[in-house]
């Protein structure tokens, strides 16, 4: 289908590729292939102003400001055609036809994105730079910034490892330091250091230091010290290298605005209630601190949108969707999975079957452009899905591409991953896996990929490895637009279809108490049905029905917060980390129902009984109010309370004291 006001500058990278414009024609209404793109994009520049042209996709691998001076206004949309598609492909079909599904997929994801405004924060940073080093040649660097300091307050601090060799001469030496702790973010880090025992007079004292950025030159990147931006992390002192990193450096002083990676709504955060902290697993496996409990309100949780440096772990580990990631939102990554595995009557004829790749912004993007430069030849059916990081992706996004008819989804990332610890994603993984190996669909079709510099040709042979190792899936799409995106409607939606499509009903699955399922057994003869569950369940896994009082339980919606299980006055919940994958587990179920009593007065019906029997059992119990509750005013709680109101008051008369 083409689009309207969109164009697409593509290249032939000199002539060295067979990209064909006619075969574009209904993908965008301006399409260009060019051989010279430094000159042509001046022609087509022409053509988008004629035909009033809004987004241009760009897919060419020239100097992108060639492209942003030539094209002012237009918002322009950068795809890696080459690499995904025209180098590694052999085959023309093939390749012109996963090349248009990326571009339909950005025309569709850029229309929800252009429907939002995402927050933006001021930020500001100076010019105070510190510098660890275990190299002598690290010192360099300070040449390299001298026209930075010299722009204003601020300065250079040089802090040398105790492991640092050739600057015993130095006046530093004696100020050997070990570095322990890095917090805080861009233009505003707090360094911690430890003096070295031997070369300090015994002296280990640690000391701080607050700094706007950090450059850390050692053999081994530090314990515990993550990339972040601001914080350069360094295993060589080549000269080119500390070029580059000035440049960095120099790039992030002076005033921003910074996106907001997140969106936070607390109305169905399952962080607590009732004064009860439950959750916060978006603080637990956030790697910068960036997340904490408010101090006002300890059961919600607020976000440092300055020091979030927007990896989205604390997206994918939020089991209700209470924090969502800006951009790409979630509705964004739905629109290009689905896009992506929408089969049409033009498909060419591949031998294998679709695999969406999730992909990062570093290593998994260099690998597919080091398979355009060499090129590497991969399967034309893998189908490449950016994300900030691995640890963006969730259950829910894996399974879903699976649900939309992928025969499997690779995540493609950094061997040593720049955010930390992937322990969160092995257990979207391996929940992924366990899923479909209930429902017999072979959980091989899960697999994380690495790759680090220098390596990527590994990285391509692994994923040829996988794809080959794939068999056409028997779930087809039911959907061409989700109904939902949230984490546990999406999962909803997936094992609905994973049950119609395979006929199994897998039943009871158990999980770690580390995963946010939860079971909520009632038993039914205690419950007073009191609706106290149901008052403090965060995602409404518990609702009461006033037409037939009866407490209903969605088993799907459960987080495993356990709220219902504290708050519960007869101590008749009892929670299981147990997963159910059974059609009935999908929707509201019946846990608790009882009779009404009506009021020995008027005929009204106000209370169940095994409340009022619980009631009554209480009270008349207590001595002390056993005159309360004798003669007249013996059955004074079998009324309602309106009833109930006039016989006290006529009771009062009388001479009662209540």
């Amino acid at each position: 289908m083409q689009s309207k006001n969109w164009g697409a500058f593509l290249c032939d990278c000199r002539s060295t590729l067979n990209v064909d414009a006619q075969k574009f024609g209904e993908t965008a209404s301006l399409v260009k292939v060019a051989t010279n793109p430094e000159e042509d994009i001046l022609a087509f520049a022409e053509d988008t102003e004629q035909q009033d042209t809004e987004h241009v996709i760009v897919g060419c691998c020239a100097d992108p400001s060639i492209f942003e001076k030539a094209l002012p206004g237009k918002t322009l949309h950068f795809l890696d055609l080459k690499g995904k598609c025209f180098a590694p492909h052999p085959d023309a079909d093939q390749s012109h036809f996963k090349a248009q599904k990326l571009i339909q997929a950005e025309i569709r994801a850029a229309g929800l994105r252009a429907q939002k405004n995402v927050p933006v924060n001021p930020l500001r940073v100076g010019n105070r730079v510190a510098i660890y080093t275990e190299f002598a040649d690290g010192m360099k660097l300070a040449g390299k910034l001298k026209d930075l300091v010299a722009e204003g307050s601020g300065g250079l601090t040089f802090c040398i490892s105790p492991e640092t060799e050739g600057l015993e001469n130095s006046p530093l030496w004696d100020q050997r330091a070990f570095l322990v702790a890095v917090e805080g973010r861009l233009g505003n880090l707090k360094i911690t250091l430890e003096p070295d025992s031997v070369t300090n007079g015994g002296s280990q004292r640690r000391f701080d230091l607050n700094v706007d950025q950090l450059v850390v030159l050692t053999k081994t990147l530090p314990e515990g010290i993550k990339r972040r931006t601001g914080v350069h992390l360094l295993t060589s002192a080549d000269d080119e290298i500390l070029e580059e990193t000035a440049s960095q450096i120099r790039d992030l002083v002076g005033y921003f605005h910074k996106p907001e990676h997140l969106i936070y709504d607390q109305e169905i955060c399952a962080g607590g209630d009732k004064g009860i902290e439950t959750c916060g697993r978006c603080i637990t496996f956030c790697p910068y601190d960036a997340i904490s409990r408010q101090t006002e309100n300890p059961v919600r949780i607020q976000v440092d949108h300055l020091t979030c440096e927007g990896c989205g772990a604390c997206v994918s580990a939020c089991p209700t969707s209470a924090l969502r990631f800006t951009e790409p939102s979630p509705q964004e990554i739905y629109a290009r999975l689905s896009t992506l595995l929408t089969s049409t009557n033009k498909e060419p004829d591949t031998a294998d079957p679709p695999v969406i790749m999730f992909h990062c912004e570093e290593m998994g993007r260099k690998v597919q452009e080091k398979a355009g430069q060499i090129p590497l030849s991969y399967s034309p059916a893998v189908l490449p899905v950016e994300v900030p990081c691995l640890r963006y992706v969730s259950e829910s996004n894996i399974l879903a591409a699976l649900s939309f008819g992928a025969a499997g989804v690779g995540l493609m990332g950094c061997e040593n991953c720049p955010n930390g610890e992937r322990e969160l994603l092995y257990q979207k993984i391996e929940f992924s896996q366990l899923i479909l190996k209930h429902f017999d669909l072979g959980d091989q079709r899960v697999r994380i990929l690495t790759a680090e510099e220098g390596q990527e040709a590994d990285a391509v042979r692994a994923l040829n490895q996988f794809t080959s190792e794939l068999d056409k899936t028997p779930i087809t799409s039911t959907w061409a637009t989700p109904r939902q995106t949230g984490n546990r409607e999406m999962l909803s939606d997936v094992f609905e279809s994973f049950i119609e499509q395979t006929g199994k009903q897998p039943g009871g699955v158990k999980l770690s108490s580390e995963l946010p399922y939860g079971f909520a057994e009632v038993k039914d003869s205690g419950c007073t049905l009191c609706r106290s569950c149901a008052n403090v369940c965060p995602t409404n896994a518990f609702k009461f029905s006033e037409e037939d009082n009866s407490l209903h339980f969605k088993h799907i919606n459960c987080v495993g917060c356990g709220l219902c299980e504290q708050v519960c006055p007869e101590r008749v919940i009892t929670l299981h980390n147990e997963l159910y994958l059974e059609k009935e587990a999908l929707d509201f179920t019946v846990v608790a129902e009882d009779e009404m009593i009506n009021c020995i007065q008027c005929n009204k019906p106000y209370i169940n009984r095994r409340a009022l029997e619980a009631v009554e059992s209480k009270l008349f119990n207590v001595e002390s109010l056993q005159h309360t509750f004798s003669g007249n005013r013996k059955n004074i709680l079998r009324m309602c309370p309106d009833c109930r109101t006039v016989e006290a008051m006529m009771e009062v008369e009388k001479g009662w004291e209540p």
